[in-house]
């Protein structure tokens, strides 16, 4: 199958390499140091157990030189996907299947606005990847990815599991892929901002009292959200998976501490700020939430 994954980081990297072992692969990002060390030196992916493999796929900056391909792998943040897809328009053609595994609610609806929602597939992935130096990534954290159908057509998902489990990514096909997106979303809205305002990695929400009591209001705020427009979670069950993710992802600096730390723009309007305009439509009361954003806007 021909692939573009558009957006290298160590994320899309990380499958891009997996994806090349059986498939035409296709990376497409803006670093052109990244891009020229894979094209000259192959992409290296240091596992967990020291082992440095290196992968083949192809690589550019420039998506007019790929054409056309069968699936486009969505890996940018989710603050960029309106102006990534803009941009490599050129790789989507009436067929092209496209996945998103990003942070955040509402990747569905901007990818909509240039690909039939029957094309569109969503999902969670539990992997792990930093970025070593260009052309190298460490595989942090080995996970199952799960996905869904944006429509009630299942085609597209079972076609890019299918690809997917064929290149040891493990995957499976949800029926229900909006529960999986307000899962991973009660995780980011608990951990991210939190750990960005206070400088400490994601084990702070399970050790320390007053910042496990400020994300307990926050998963709360975004539960009741969620509750208000159809879902059925509980509070205190989401709650202690949100604890429990971060103890055992405890020394892990989350993506927006990193943004924060490199001065760069965060998520925060994909992830508490989603919880915030999602209540507006509710009626919901969201106080916590609104302040979290306001503070990490102000540090921006």
């Amino acid at each position: 199958m021909k692939i573009a994954v558009v957006g290298a980081g160590a994320m899309g990297s990380l499958f891009g390499g997996y994806l090349s072992q059986k498939n035409d692969v296709y990376l497409v990002d803006i670093w052109a140091e990244h891009v020229q060390a894979i094209n000259e030196n192959g992409l290296k992916i240091e596992e967990q157990d020291g082992q440095i493999r290196i992968f083949h796929p192809k690589a550019t900056t420039d998506a007019k030189t790929v054409g056309v391909v069968e699936l486009a792998v969505v890996f940018v943040k989710s603050i960029q996907t309106i102006e990534a897809m803009e941009e490599n328009i050129s790789l989507i053609g009436p067929d092209t299947m496209v996945l998103s595994l990003q942070n955040g609610y509402g990747n569905d609806a901007d990818i909509r606005k240039f690909v039939d929602k029957k094309n569109i597939v969503l999902g969670t992935t539990a992997h792990g990847c930093t970025m070593k130096e260009p052309g190298f990534v460490y595989h942090a954290g080995v996970g199952q990815n799960h996905i869904g159908p944006v429509s009630s057509d299942r085609n597209a998902a079972e076609i890019v599991a299918a690809v997917l489990n064929e290149c040891d990514l493990i995957t499976d096909v949800s029926d229900d892929v909006m529960k999986l997106v307000w899962n991973k979303l009660f995780v980011n809205v608990g951990i991210n901002a939190i750990t960005a305002l206070i400088d400490r990695t994601n084990a702070c929400i399970a050790d320390n009292p007053c910042a496990n009591a400020v994300s307990k209001a926050l998963v709360y705020e975004a539960v009741a959200t969620a509750n208000a427009g159809g879902a059925n979670f509980d509070a205190a069950t989401v709650f202690a998976n949100v604890v429990e993710v971060a103890r055992k992802t405890g020394l892990n600096r989350s993506s927006m501490l990193q943004d924060v730390s490199k001065k760069r723009k965060t998520e925060i309007d994909k992830i508490n700020g989603a919880i915030v305009k999602e209540a507006e439509a509710h009626g919901v009361d969201v106080p916590a939430n609104r302040l979290i954003v306001n503070l990490i806007h102000a540090k921006e």
